[in-house]
C-alpha cells in the first residue's frame, strides 16, 4: 500500500460519498487508476463497505454509554455474542470490543433513555458469567465514526 492508497483511503473514510472523478483530482491521477486502486483495496479487504454516518439522536437513540464487563470462566467469546444479541427497540449494542486488564469486555451503546440504559444493563448482567459491570454515560462526542482521518498531504 503506497502513499496513493492511504490518501484514497483517507479520503473515503472522511466522505464515503466521494466519486471518483472527486478521487482522482485530489490524488493527481486519471478516474480509471484511481477506480482499479479502489477495486484492489476492495479485494485486498482494505476497504470493507461504505456506511452512513448517522445522527443517533435524530433517530431517537440520544444516550451513548459506554460498559466494561468482567466476566467468570474462559468462555468469554460466547459471553461477547450473547451480550452483543442484547439490542432491543430502546437500546443498540453497537460495538463490542475484547479488552485487556481486569475487565474482557467494552460495550458501546445507543440508547433512548436513561431508564433504557438501566433495563440493557440488568440484561447484560443476567448474562452467564457476567460478573460485574461499570458504566459511563457520554456527554458528547468531540471525534466519532469516521471523523479522525489517516494523515495524508490529499486530506489537510
Amino acid at each position: 500500500m503506497d502513499t496513493i492508497d492511504r490518501a484514497i483511503v483517507s479520503l473515503l473514510h472522511i466522505d464515503g460519498h466521494l466519486t471518483q472523478e472527486q478521487i482522482a483530482g485530489r490524488v493527481n491521477l486519471s478516474r480509471p487508476a484511481v477506480h482499479e486502486r479502489i477495486k484492489r483495496l476492495e479485494e485486498r479487504g482494505i476497504i470493507r463497505g461504505y456506511q452512513a454516518r448517522v445522527d443517533w439522536s435524530a433517530l431517537g437513540f440520544p444516550v451513548t454509554a459506554f460498559i466494561w464487563v468482567s466476566t467468570v470462566g474462559a468462555a468469554c467469546t460466547e459471553t461477547g455474542r450473547e451480550i452483543m444479541a442484547l439490542s432491543d427497540v430502546e437500546s443498540l449494542v453497537e460495538e463490542c470490543y475484547r479488552v485487556t486488564g481486569e475487565w474482557c469486555f467494552l460495550i458501546k451503546a445507543r440508547l433512548i433513555s436513561p431508564l433504557a440504559l438501566q433495563n440493557l444493563l440488568d440484561r447484560i448482567r443476567n448474562v452467564p458469567d457476567v460478573h460485574r459491570t461499570t458504566t459511563t454515560m457520554a456527554l458528547s462526542a468531540l471525534s466519532e465514526e469516521g471523523q479522525s482521518a489517516i494523515r495524508s498531504p490529499w486530506t489537510s
